[in-house]
């Protein structure tokens, strides 16, 4: 296994596509395939671009903006003045706030420490309304997305697991430009059964504990 440049994902791809004059299957192609194949990646397997970034919370102010850079949002946590950790908010839907919650987003509200936010219009809102400004105040975990490649030089913005992974997307698409349906289709179970494969091996080594065998006393 190697890390692979943009240079080497269209070499490879026009190799096996048996096109590398490029006639069929052009550079400005392949380089839009590589970026959609990372993004596919990505949304497939979650874990593997995960990030952390802050903001400010800002006294009587119950809406807040996501970093640009976020594919999947994956939990909020909140720290106030005075506080020494974060604490998780509790996730709802804006259905469920305006159930339970009278005139949640009313301006009259009392201000307070937020405990529950929901997601809309791709911000998200917090309840209670922050009562103070906090530099820091909330700690948003995702899932980033995959940088766009441009140049033939640059390097996969993926783990090098997934490089030739890359090339199999790009291939499939270049399967159904050719309208090759059945290689097509080949190339997507296979894409599909190696990030799944990647995705529980990753699963595995993060857990805390792993099984072990018990002897029974009738075994002994």
């Amino acid at each position: 296994m190697s890390t692979l440049t943009v240079l080497d994902v269209k070499t490879r791809v026009k190799r096996k596509f048996g096109d590398e004059a490029g006639v069929q299957l052009t550079d400005d192609d392949i380089l839009r395939m590589i970026n959609d194949a990372q993004r596919t990646i990505v949304s497939r397997n979650d874990s593997l671009l995960e990030k952390t970034a802050t903001a400010n919370s800002v006294a009587s102010t119950q809406e807040y903006s996501f970093p640009a850079d976020m594919l999947k949002f994956k939990f909020l946590s909140y720290k106030g003045t005075g506080d020494s950790a974060y604490n998780p908010l509790r996730g709802m839907t804006v259905n469920e706030l305006n159930l339970y919650i009278d005139s949640w987003d009313a301006s009259t509200n009392t201000n307070g420490v937020p405990a529950i936010y929901a997601i809309h219009a791709g911000k998200f809102l917090v309840y209670p309304t922050p009562q103070d400004s906090v530099a820091n105040a909330f700690k948003i975990y995702y899932t980033r997305s995959p940088v766009n490649m441009v140049l033939d030089a640059d390097i996969l913005d993926l783990p090098e697991l997934y490089h030739s992974i890359v090339v199999d997307l790009v291939l499939q698409d270049a399967f159904e430009m050719d309208e090759d349906w059945e290689a097509a289709a080949a190339k997507s179970s296979q894409t599909n059964n190696n990030i799944d494969r990647l995705k529980s091996d990753e699963e595995w080594t993060k857990r805390d504990t792993y099984p072990f065998i018990t002897v029974r006393p009738e075994d002994l």
